[in-house]
């Protein structure tokens, strides 16, 4: 898969340009929220009341702070559909994707975080005659209202392929990539960053977006980051978190709740530290599980309810029976949901284990889609 080349001071000043157009859509979205609560809260009088010549009108009833109502995110590596090891259990994206679908279908979520979702087109017969990448693969089988934040394939004047690319920001992100049911949650407003890589690495983008709740009227900001990968690479892996946040924070003029998703390559256990995981709890985000520096049990969890929280948050190995440690609370996690301070009334590992703790079926893909149930300040 070809990538398109893109200098990062030229997605700098491309992002900084959208700035104004950015905080005009959070006023539009601020106005509109304001006029749905109204609606919401001011009761009409009777239909005929306003024609009659001793018409009173009905008392008009102050905009009351929305109730708060649980919002279901989520972050999923479903693995690169063009990496195939052969490993024994591993089977292509063709194969898996049903698997993929029904993990989140089952999870009945508002926002889901997708890494490795390639935007290079996908080569199956089926795929072929759709004309779709690996993303737009999984929203269409996902069906109903899912959308996905940002459409664009590459960074080019022509988004859909990487052929002569003649670069332009048009907010692309690569394989990472932030989806929502438009049912529920509507977009106000997007973007991605070009992060540093290794010489010799493709591009990597971190993506966010702010989102509002429907049933609520409030809104949040959501960011996505899939940190480089080996132990090798902490210093990249740290920078990349680093400017991460730094796009996420520079984007919520509205000091909106944040909820900061994605794989961060980076478990409590690296040595020399955990150290994207702590660029994040630095900053005042708030880890539900407690997952402290080579602790194994929880350290300030907040979470109210665990499901299967002992489970690792990836397989690389595509082990049959599931790797964890039951006895801890928490397994080894590189998949993170983080917050900044705010209710997480339910954390779920995703897994469809049997009672002697293997996956059941086709293993979806070599990460475990990691759950939070949160309720916006």
């Amino acid at each position: 898969m070809t990538s398109a080349s893109t200098p990062a001071s030229s997605a700098s000043s491309a992002s900084a340009a959208t700035s104004a157009t950015s905080r005009a859509r959070r006023a539009v979205a601020a106005l509109a929220g304001a006029v749905a609560l109204a609606a919401l809260t001011v009761p009409a009088g009777p239909t005929t009341s306003l024609l009659a010549a001793d018409a009173v009108a009905a008392p008009v009833v102050a905009s009351a702070k929305p109730a708060s109502a649980p919002l279901r995110v989520a972050t999923y590596n479903i693995r690169n559909a063009n990496s195939f090891d052969g490993k024994k259990n591993e089977k292509r994206w063709e194969d898996r994707r049903g698997a993929v679908v029904a993990a989140i279908k089952g999870q009945d979520l508002d926002v889901l975080a997708v890494q490795e979702a390639t935007q290079g087109m996908l080569h199956d017969a089926e795929s072929e005659r759709a004309r779709v990448n690996q993303y737009e693969d999984l929203v269409n089988r996902l069906g109903g209202a899912w959308q996905v934040t940002n459409e664009a394939h590459y960074n080019c004047a022509n988004s859909g392929s990487p052929n002569r690319c003649a670069y332009r920001y048009t907010g692309a992100s690569e394989g990472n990539r932030i989806l929502y049911d438009a049912d529920r949650v509507d977009l106000v407003d997007q973007g991605s960053r070009l992060l540093p890589v290794p010489a010799g690495k493709g591009d990597n983008y971190m993506t966010w977006a702010e989102l509002r709740q429907r049933s609520t009227g409030k809104r949040f900001m959501v960011s996505n980051l899939h940190t480089v990968g080996t132990d090798a690479q902490y210093k990249t892996k740290n920078k990349q978190a680093r400017l991460a946040l730094a796009e996420l924070k520079e984007n919520n003029s509205d000091d909106l709740p944040m909820i900061a998703l994605g794989d961060w390559n980076s478990s409590r256990f690296e040595k020399p530290s955990n150290g994207p995981y702590d660029t994040y709890v630095k900053a005042g985000f708030v880890d539900p599980l407690g997952g402290a520096y080579k602790t194994h049990k929880p350290k300030g969890a907040t979470v109210e309810h665990r499901i299967r929280t002992w489970l690792n948050s990836s397989n690389p190995k595509w082990s049959r029976k599931a790797p964890g440690h039951k006895a801890w609370g928490n397994g080894s996690y590189i998949d993170y949901i983080l917050t900044t301070p705010m209710r997480v009334s339910e954390w779920e590992t995703v897994a469809k284990l049997d009672k002697k703790g293997r996956y059941k079926g086709v293993i979806p893909s070599d990460h475990n889609m990691v759950r939070a149930t949160v309720w916006l300040p």
